[in-house]
């Protein structure tokens, strides 16, 4: 017998708990994996900012500053300070970018490359952390924050 899954609405998550509820719980959530992050990553001496900046290079390297600090949520001079002190540790260097003689590139070194091999790897901390949920509970809040993110309004 095949279990259906329903996905809950947001308006069933509204009659079922005030939304200032959910948004508190989002908050408390959210503080603790940054906790569990700010921990982990504090092994091989990065911040979690860094660490984020760190992996999205090792997803995909030499990346423009701006794309770097839109994907990291933060504004350009802020990623500057970031790429300044992976660049200070020997993990980065900023180079020209070929297509755009007005933008930098940020690009791993030797040394960042080989420091991925060494760092935690969040996604087993964080599932291992969360064991009270199953793997469809995950996708279910998973697309459901998804869409809350794609909703929320900031001009309320």
């Amino acid at each position: 017998m095949v279990k259906e899954t329903r996905l809950i609405t947001i308006e069933e998550v509204s009659t079922s708990a005030p939304a200032t509820e959910v948004f508190t719980l989002l908050d408390q959530v959210a503080k603790r994996l940054r906790e569990i992050q700010r921990i982990t990553v504090n092994e091989v001496n990065l911040t979690p900012p860094q660490f984020q900046t760190m992996r999205l290079l090792w997803g995909q390297d030499r990346q423009p500053f701006k794309d770097l600090a839109k994907t990291n949520g933060c504004t350009p001079p802020t990623m500057t300070g970031i790429v300044d002190t992976l660049e200070k540790k020997g993990l980065v260097r900023r180079m020209p970018n070929p297509e755009d003689r007005r933008s930098l590139l940020v690009t791993l070194t030797e040394k960042g490359k080989v420091l991925e091999g060494s760092t935690p790897d969040l996604d087993r901390i964080y599932s291992s952390c969360c064991v009270g949920l199953n793997a469809e509970e995950f996708q279910q809040l998973g697309l459901l924050l998804e869409k809350l993110d794609n909703t929320l309004d900031c001009s309320c």
